[in-house]
């Protein structure tokens, strides 16, 4: 299993973001990075604070980029890179998504990656194939490949299987 919803920047952009919000805790990660999960307590204050009425959806990818949520992602990447991801598997099936953020826009727009369980091949297929969706935000992010692992391994993102892990 692995699921989450987290904030990732370089530590001072996420040490930053943290301050700013009473709900917001960050965790270190490797190569100076560091992400802030997107609790239910963190989710609900940003939408009771920003309450923003833009008319955007990105539900074709994500569950809970809101428009508050896009308001604030927005409001902290004003001093740089800042990705935000959720994942959702359960036996090596689900899904991830990934949107990255600059300077107050959207610098990489959203993706979505799919892994389902092939009964023919006997194998995981993702969609689409090449890069998964949250490799190529943290790819650009400045994430480097450490030797044997991926983006999101290099950084440690494997290591937090739920947000219940901080």
């Amino acid at each position: 299993m692995h699921c989450i919803r987290a904030f990732i920047g370089k530590r001072d952009i996420i040490s930053t973001f943290a301050n700013n919000w009473m709900k917001a805790n960050s965790i270190m990660l490797a190569q100076g990075f560091a992400m802030i999960f997107l609790t239910n307590d963190l989710y609900d204050d940003v939408v009771e604070l920003a309450d923003s009425i833009l008319d955007i959806d990105f539900s074709k990818f994500f569950d809970y980029l809101s428009p508050s949520i896009y308001e604030l992602l927005l409001q902290e990447s004003r001093s740089g890179k800042l990705v935000y991801i959720e994942t959702d598997y359960f036996g090596g099936v689900g899904r991830q998504s990934a949107i990255l953020f600059e300077k107050g826009v959207i610098k990489i727009q959203p993706h979505k990656t799919e892994t389902c369980w092939d009964e023919k091949t006997y194998s995981f297929n993702h969609k689409p194939e090449g890069d998964k969706a949250i490799n190529i935000v943290l790819k650009e992010l400045g994430v480097y490949k450490d030797d044997g692992k991926d983006e999101f391994d290099s950084i440690g993102l494997g290591n937090y299987r739920n947000m219940d892990k901080s």
